[in-house]
């Protein structure tokens, strides 16, 4: 048995398909706040990366948890200067400071501003982790996870100093 439908059927399937699968975008007012995370030459291409992408979702995550928010009609921009790992991830053992390992670090300046561009606020702000916040002992594994345990860090200090 053969199945027989109209062009006119088709295309209505064909485009209720092409409907359901489309991505939607949310409804965004011309006032809701909007994120702009910019890290320039601050070491290897893959950490600049890597801070652009989850940076953001980081922020988010810290203003639902600090219950703060960003005015409406503002922007805020945050410009990452420097990311600092520690050449030594492991604690104790030969080679390693101990309790005086040095740790890693993330610095920036975090500026709120108008919807011309003016400059509302502007913070200077540091976040620092331990060193071993990858896991203990050197590992390319370990990196991803030091940057996200600063990427953590950086966003709790500027969402609290908003």
């Amino acid at each position: 048995m053969r199945w027989s439908i109209s062009r006119s059927a088709k295309a209505a399937v064909l485009l209720a398909l092409g409907l359901a699968f489309m991505p939607v975008a949310p409804a965004l007012s011309q006032s809701a706040p909007k994120i702009i995370v910019e890290a320039g030459n601050i070491g290897l291409p893959a950490i600049s990366a890597h801070i652009r992408r989850s940076l953001p979702r980081a922020l988010a995550r810290e203003m639902a948890e600090q219950g703060k928010g960003i005015p409406a009609g503002t922007r805020l921009v945050i410009r990452v200067s420097q990311v600092v790992l520690a050449s030594e991830p492991s604690v104790g053992g030969r080679g390693s400071f101990g309790a005086f390992a040095p740790g890693d670090g993330i610095d920036g300046v975090s500026l709120l501003l108008d919807r011309q561009g003016n400059v509302l606020s502007s913070r200077n702000v540091a976040g620092r982790s331990p060193a071993n916040s990858g896991g203990f002992g050197p590992s390319p594994y370990n990196e991803p996870r030091r940057v996200e345990a600063l990427i953590g860090v950086f966003a709790y200090w500027i969402i609290r100093e908003m």
